[in-house]
């Protein structure tokens, strides 16, 4: 008999844990689609799943907007799945699950598996940690899939039921706490965004440090506030991750990662291979503290003409590459206050405006030149850029603890699997 136990236990247990099939351990359903074409059939009101309503990476979340009759189950091929089952996407989306507390009908993308002596909480952590071996199961090309026979011949080490619900139980006030702290960091963000809203629309305005009120604010365009910096078409190609004496900035990581108040030693900026550094001469171009970095392209809207400031940066050690270009101040603006006022609503709204492409968004020079910019007295500005660093410093404070919280996750389940 194939035995084993985990290299962490709940103190209680020592029995070990047996190798079993899903199979010996609940039943199968599968699923389909009722007609689209009848309207009837999809004005009732038990839940109809399909794979894209299932949340990756958060196997208790399920999206349930779709409903359908008796009639529409009693003339396709979809199932009532019990509640506290298991949904498994076995085609088109493979190795997605989820465990429904309601009884629910899928479509044919699923597996169903219902327990009949074990935790389907535990089932799920384990099928989580042996995910990958999962997704091995899908068979083809183009669409990926597995059958029910491989599910039912699917190996797991199983404990006792007992120790099964403690370690699932344990490991679900982990996930309450991820969720609650990840609801905190969006209504942060929330916040945040409002605050903005109210602050660079002047409903909210500053006074200096004696109380008496700042000038008003000046409109000016954009291309009359900076000059351009000449930039780089260096692709991912030529940067690494290898440490080199000169870092690039993407636009694609502006997308993606970079905090609009862009402080060198704390991004992970890729590096330009050496080969390519001695191209790269002109002092002119190196980035320097005030900058703005603009992406000016992208496949929406979203992220079309995001920009960042460069707070701290050691001299002569960056550089901006393909689909970026630099504005750089041509009078002295407080440390921060721009890469907010960038991020602010109004001024995306005006850059997304002047996008223009089918399949990839643009933005030209010229255009961007044309925006409008709301610029405050200089001592304003600081008081409004500590204003919201404070907002980010408490947002990334709950993200680094939504982040240490999933990584002390992580560790559980490898420690308390087999």
């Amino acid at each position: 008999m194939n035995v084993a136990t985990p290299n962490l236990r709940f103190k209680t247990y020592s029995k070990p844990w047996e190798v079993q099939a899903l199979g010996k351990l609940g039943s199968f359903l599968g699923g389909g689609t009722p007609s689209t074409e009848n309207r009837v059939y999809w004005s009732g009101d038990i839940p109809w799943v399909s794979s894209s309503d299932i949340k990756e990476g958060d196997f208790f979340g399920i999206n349930l907007h779709r409903f359908i009759t008796e009639d529409a189950i009693k003339n396709s091929a979809t199932k009532k799945v019990p509640e506290n089952s298991l949904l498994i996407v076995s085609r088109v989306g493979v190795g997605k699950f989820a465990v429904c507390r309601h009884e629910v009908c899928t479509s044919q993308d699923f597996t169903s598996f219902t327990p009949e002596n074990c935790s389907i909480d535990f089932i799920a952590y384990q099928l989580y940690k042996n995910k990958n071996r999962l997704i091995n199961l899908g068979q083809g090309t183009t669409i990926k899939g597995f059958t029910t026979g491989d599910l039912a011949s699917f190996k797991l080490h199983i404990p006792e039921k007992d120790e099964q619900q403690k370690i699932a139980n344990f490991l679900t006030s982990v996930d309450t706490k991820i969720s609650q702290l990840t609801e905190k960091h969006r209504l942060l963000k929330d916040y945040k965004k409002g605050v903005m809203q109210q602050v660079f629309s002047q409903q909210i305005r500053f006074k200096d440090d004696d109380g008496s009120a700042f000038p008003d604010w000046e409109e000016k365009s954009l291309g009359s506030l900076f000059g351009w910096i000449r930039t780089n078409n260096l692709s991912r190609e030529k940067l690494s991750e290898n440490v080199t004496a000169l870092q690039n900035i993407h636009y694609g990581d502006i997308h993606t990662k970079f905090h609009s108040q862009f402080v060198q030693i704390r991004e992970n900026i890729p590096y330009v291979v050496d080969a390519e550094i001695g191209k790269l001469v002109s002092q002119a171009d190196f980035c320097k503290n005030g900058d703005i970095v603009i992406a000016d392209a992208s496949e929406d809207y979203a992220d079309i003409g995001k920009a960042i400031e460069i707070i701290s940066v050691k001299e002569s050690t960056l550089v901006a590459g393909l689909h970026t270009y630099i504005a750089r101040p041509k009078n002295k603006f407080a440390s921060g206050y721009l890469g907010y006022l960038f991020q602010f609503n109004g001024t995306r709204k005006q850059v997304q405006k002047l996008a223009q492409g089918v399949s990839v968004l643009g933005i030209s020079k010229g255009n961007i030149e044309t925006i409008k910019l709301s610029v405050p007295h200089i001592d304003e500005q600081q008081k409004i850029a500590q204003f919201l660093q404070s907002l980010d410093k408490n947002i990334d404070a709950v993200n680094e603890q939504i982040e240490q919280t999933k990584l002390f996750k992580k560790g559980l389940l490898q420690q308390m699997f087999v």
